[in-house]
């Protein structure tokens, strides 16, 4: 992985607190983002048609829940994962594109500006 997927206005997006804000900018900054991306695709291209969970993941690399929620969101909005419409535990299942296998796929959600129509 060359550089860090940013596809929330350049960032990797955060939960709306400050807290998480400063954290996604020190992390993008630092090259964090970019290593928490390149494990997570890592963990899917490992995990094969099995795929990964977002406790999965946070219990794998003990990352916190929004650390592993978010890398999973981020990388499914710019297009990196796939996340199936099948759950694991109550948890949706996210798996690299060659490994979907014919199984229903969850519509993203695409929110847009009510200003410009702009995907947000």
């Amino acid at each position: 992985m060359n550089e860090a997927v940013l596809p929330y206005a350049g960032t990797s997006g955060w939960s709306g607190s400050e807290t998480s804000k400063q954290r996604a900018l020190d992390n993008d900054k630092s090259g964090r983002t970019k290593e928490i991306q390149a494990s997570t695709l890592w963990e899917l291209f490992f995990m094969c048609s099995r795929g990964v969970t977002w406790k999965e993941l946070s219990e794998t690399y003990g990352w916190h829940h929004g650390t592993a929620s978010g890398v999973l969101s981020t990388l499914h909005k710019a297009g990196k994962i796939v996340r199936l419409q099948e759950t694991r535990n109550r948890c949706a299942v996210y798996v690299l594109d060659n490994w979907v296998e014919g199984r229903p796929v969850a519509v993203r959600k695409v929110k847009t500006c009510k200003h410009c129509g702009g995907e947000l």
